[in-house]
């Protein structure tokens, strides 16, 4: 009886939770193919009650409401038990049983290598058991059903109470809170304060490590696909990314995310006043989240994590390649975007940057975002269609940067006097363009790519209004210096030199630890996956440099091509969205890509139906990890709105995105904008 019961668990549990279970394979030498099942009948000649069924076969009649999940009582439990013995003998009744404890047992069995559906495979079980087996089956069902579904047990979980019980010491439980509404917000989250709308059911709740004074959230739905999704940051800010989260939930996993040990807006370091803070925003935050995290996650769920996964972009980015580094198991695959890996020599490089700029009222300064329009025009005129396309796309930076003329631009008697540019702008632009090296030969930084442009302003314009601290440009000059490497506020960007980068290095490499430039990755090469992405038209983050990390881990260990895949996003800027005067396609579900289009806060994946693994690269690392499906390439999109409101929108334009060091071909006949016009060579 035993073996019995065992066998026809997989099938009870498709009759009690709703939910269908795959065919079991009867195994054989041959397979029949197209084999219709024949109409059920009881030995006596009588048909079952359900008769008519396509097939002949349908599930058990079950003689207690499925439906109904609750506790199950002592009566309750009387009443299936003479329920179940009531049904049995009717049973034995209608097929045809003379002894009480007989068993009628059906003919042979189906030809071999004919696949059976799980519920028809609980019929013939049933049929083989004697009233006692019959009797204890009825039982079980009972039991199963009258048990609180799993939402419910996870409903009931979602309390202050359960998770004070089940934290270790050390841990306050700030707030938990079931989402039933769709919509969760957390006061005073001046870091991230949009938060998410549409979220399935599902118990939120806020943490908080008082030893080393850093937070954390977590998403946990009622319904659970048994993975886990970490969330990374952005920049130097401060508070938990619960918009990335609402979307990452989507997914069916429960999700996390760090405030980091801190809480700031853009732009401002000035929190980096003890050590402490700065370990935690380098690493130790998002660790200790990630372990605790998983912990509650298993306990609350009652099962273990099948697959753990990281989405981030920028800081999001490095903190991805940082925890591989750290701790090789703590993921099954990573998806990588635009990662600020170099903690130690692109904040000094930013600063090199100003520097150059400086004075603002100076003929090299460029100072006015016009300069910048006026440059990236020259750029697309002159290496838009060395792809082979015009299409206001740079998708070949490389052979740009072998034949671009930036004397273009310079001003003549015919020029524009507006927004043309002096000898000395050009000459800091031929700055810019180039690697950061010092005069001993050492690369600092790789240089700003050709069709970035309109990403300079980021770190060039002046200074935002009422910010009168001298020489500060929008974001960040000089305050790292100031507090993370404790030069003090008196610190002005023109004190800088290249003493600076070597001060940075051992302050990092010494103490902080923020960056990840360990690129053998052979531990986590036995168990995961990444892909990794970055737009051409990056300047935050100067793409140049995430295909650094990429080249220095295949130097470090030959070919990486069955764990590592990395695509370029030609036109795409920071992490996400391309210039208005490019629309090239960039949206492939990174890390705060799906919230930039409608329907915005409740999005999830890539909008109008593309939600697959062809277009969504976390969907693809899931199907790489799980089911060994190899990425060859991504398919990237872009919209067009529609209304004026920003609400709608409809397909502009989609294109292959090719691992490096392919890229994408236009087949000289079909649409442009259709990513079946073009191939990766």
């Amino acid at each position: 009886m035993k073996f019995t019961i065992i066998t026809l668990a997989p099938a009870l549990a498709a009759l009690v939770s709703g939910t269908p279970q795959q065919a079991n394979t009867i195994p054989s030498e041959a397979s029949i193919a197209n084999e219709t099942v024949p109409p059920f009948h009881f030995p006596n000649g009588t048909s079952p009650p359900w008769a008519g069924h396509s097939g002949g076969c349908a599930p058990v009649p079950v003689p207690i409401a499925a439906a109904s999940s609750v506790a199950l009582s002592t009566s309750a439990l009387a009443v299936g038990v003479a329920a179940a013995v009531a049904f049995s003998l009717e049973m034995k009744k209608q097929w045809g049983l003379d002894g009480l404890f007989d068993a009628w047992r059906p003919g042979p069995p189906r030809s071999p290598g004919l696949t059976t559906p799980s519920t028809e495979l609980l019929f013939i079980h049933i049929n083989q058991m004697d009233l006692l087996e019959l009797m204890t089956f009825w039982v079980l069902v009972t039991l199963a059903i009258s048990r609180p579904s799993p939402v419910e047990r996870q409903a009931e979980n979602c309390s202050l109470d359960y998770f004070n019980g089940i934290v270790p010491d050390g841990v306050r439980i700030e707030r938990v809170q079931h989402v039933t509404t769709g919509f969760f917000v957390e006061t005073g989250n001046i870091g991230y304060p949009t938060f998410p709308t549409g979220l399935p059911e599902l118990c939120a709740v806020i943490l908080n490590n008082v030893t080393t004074n850093y937070r954390f959230g977590m998403f946990l739905p009622d319904d659970w696909n048994s993975r886990l999704l970490t969330i990374g940051s952005y920049s130097f800010l401060g508070g938990i990314n619960w918009l990335d989260m609402g979307v990452g939930v989507k997914y069916g996993g429960a999700t996390l995310s760090t405030d980091t040990g801190h809480i700031s807006g853009s732009g401002d370091i000035t929190w980096a006043n003890t050590t402490q803070k700065q370990v935690n925003w380098a690493y130790q935050a998002l660790q200790g989240s990630i372990y605790l995290g998983k912990l509650l996650t298993e306990t609350y769920y009652g099962q273990k994590i099948t697959y753990s996964y990281f989405s981030g972009c920028s800081t999001g980015g490095r903190q991805g390649l940082k925890h591989i580094q750290l701790d090789p198991d703590v993921f099954d695959g990573a998806l990588i975007g635009a990662p600020s890996w170099d903690t130690k020599h692109l904040m000094p490089w930013l600063s090199k940057l100003a520097m150059w700029n400086l004075p603002e009222s100076a003929s090299p300064s460029l100072n006015d975002v016009g300069l910048f329009s006026r440059l990236q025009a020259e750029v697309l005129k002159q290496c838009d269609s060395l792809d082979g396309v015009k299409d206001n796309i740079i998708s070949l930076p490389s052979a740009c940067r072998q034949q671009f003329d930036i004397t273009k631009i310079r001003c003549d008697v015919s020029s524009n006097k507006t927004y043309c540019w002096s000898r000395a702008q050009i000459q800091t632009a031929a700055k810019i363009y180039a690697d950061y090296v010092m005069s001993d030969g050492q690369l600092v930084y790789k240089g700003s790519e050709y069709g970035s442009e309109l990403d300079w302003e980021t770190y060039l314009l002046p200074a935002v209004a009422n910010d009168n601290s001298q020489n500060v440009r929008r974001n960040f000059d000089g305050q790292y210096e100031r507090y993370f490497m404790e030069y003090g506020t008196g610190w002005q960007t023109t004190l800088y030199n290249d003493s600076v980068v070597r001060d940075a290095e051992a302050r990092d490499e010494k103490i902080v630890q923020a960056t990840a430039d360990q690129f053998d990755l052979g531990t986590f090469r036995n168990r995961g996956k990444i892909i990794m992405y970055g737009g051409l038209a990056d300047n935050v983050v100067p793409v140049q440099h995430t295909t650094y990390y990429y080249n220095r881990t295949i130097e470090a260990m030959g070919d990486v091509s069955d764990f590592f895949r990395y695509l370029q996003v030609p036109g795409m800027r920071h992490c996400w969205g391309t210039p208005d005067n490019v629309k090239a396609p960039w949206m492939i579900g990174g890390a705060g890509q799906s919230v930039q289009r409608p329907p915005y806060a409740s999005a999830w994946s890539v909008p109008l139906g593309f939600n697959d693994s062809r277009h969504d690269a976390l969907l693809a690392l899931m199907d790489w990890v799980e089911k060994g499906q190899e990425v060859s390439q991504i398919i990237a999109s872009e919209f067009n709105f529609t209304d004026s409101t920003l609400q709608n929108i409809v397909l502009y334009r989609q294109r292959p995105l090719c691992v490096y060091p392919k890229t994408a071909k236009w087949n000289g006949r079909g649409n442009e904008n259709d990513a079946m016009s073009w191939s990766c060579n």
